[in-house]
């Protein structure tokens, strides 16, 4: 494992109800096309990543009997702490390492996914500052155990997160810092219904966290699709705004995370856009109603099936999959400013 050694502080990991964000962002699109049903016969299957190449970025992945895309993005950390932005997934061979990854070697593992180094695009190399893995599954599967190589002992604030596809936490398990070249099957809990598999590589001491996961077993079987329930509350940009500044006694601890975060391709961190004057724009009347509802969602509130549905259309619109029209930028606008105004999910805080 690559010890950091430009640590410049503590770094204490906020765990969100959602994803992540983020990061990545936690609210991605959990029903991806193109669906492919080949499993074992049992419904069981393994994502070993043995039939991907190694070439370039990875954003999906097949089980090893075909099943899938199961979409993948990964985010690396910089060395101040902060996330940048673009997928940073990329498979490693762990019989043949390359870079200064010989702590990622093993005789029998073949290809592990690694969050790919900053700064290194030539060759795959595990990011030394850590950073999220994000998995999305295209339908709700059963996750019994998953692999995971090199969690030295200063990386001891490292977990596995499991989310349903209303973004609620199913299952969270902490991964056990036992040294440089280490390996360990992480128990998953057969946990049922799971959209979306989260994998946070940090430590208490420094920004550290790299390592590899290999070998995630699941099982594909009819699950009662969970019931929505009210939970949280929501409040409107305005409150967001007026509750960014860390100086003043009523900043709001939920932008620890979002400050110094960049917003899409936009050029501005989160508060910079939601302090621009939209003058009309469509995108940052958007961006407006989205920053803070995944405020809200970040500080604890549930969100309906509808409104999800606008986030993740509103998502792909700002990572530029899309093209929508004015008019539907204007709509899923509406729809999240009705959510962060509590009119609809679990109602306004005040």
């Amino acid at each position: 494992m690559k010890r950091n050694l430009w640590k410049i502080g503590v770094f204490c990991m906020t765990l969100l109800t959602f994803t992540a964000c983020d990061q990545d962002e936690a609210l991605q699109d959990v029903n991806p096309s193109n669906t492919n049903n080949l499993l074992a016969e049992d419904g069981c299957d393994v994502i070993n990543f043995e039939n991907v190449s190694e070439d370039g970025y990875v954003a999906q992945v097949n089980s090893m009997h075909g099943w899938g895309p199961v979409m993948v993005e990964n985010t690396a950390r910089n060395s101040n702490g902060e996330m940048e932005g673009g997928n940073r997934a990329m498979l490693f061979n762990t019989e043949a390492p390359t870079g200064d990854d010989d702590d990622l070697y093993t005789t029998d593992w073949g290809k592990a996914l690694i969050i790919q180094e900053l700064g290194i695009e030539n060759e795959p190399n595990d990011n030394r500052w850590g950073g999220e893995m994000l998995l999305t599954f295209p339908e709700a599967v059963t996750l019994e155990s998953m692999k995971v190589l090199d969690i030295d002992e200063y990386e001891d604030n490292s977990w596995v997160y499991l989310y349903d596809g209303a973004g609620n936490e199913l299952y969270k398990v902490m991964l056990q810092p036992l040294g440089n070249n280490s390996k360990q099957t992480v128990d998953l809990g057969n946990t049922e219904g799971v959209m979306m598999l989260k994998v946070v590589l940090a430590g208490n001491d420094g920004y550290v966290g790299s390592g590899a996961i290999d070998d995630i077993m699941f099982c594909v079987s009819p699950v009662t699709p969970p019931t929505y329930e009210d939970k949280g509350c929501t409040r409107t940009q305005g409150y967001w705004k007026n509750h960014a500044d860390p100086k003043k006694k009523q900043y709001d601890t939920t932008w620890d995370n979002y400050l110094n975060k960049t917003f899409y391709n936009s050029g501005m961190n989160y508060l910079a856009v939601l302090n621009t004057s939209p003058k009309g724009d469509a995108y940052i009347i958007l961006a407006h109603q989205y920053i803070a509802a995944e405020l809200n969602v970040a500080s604890g509130a549930s969100i309906p099936q509808d409104v999800l549905a606008a986030w993740n259309a509103a998502t792909a619109y700002f990572k530029g999959e899309t093209s929508p029209s004015r008019s539907e930028l204007l709509a899923w606008a509406e729809l999240l400013d009705d959510y962060n105004n509590g009119i609809v999910g679990p109602g306004h805080c005040d």
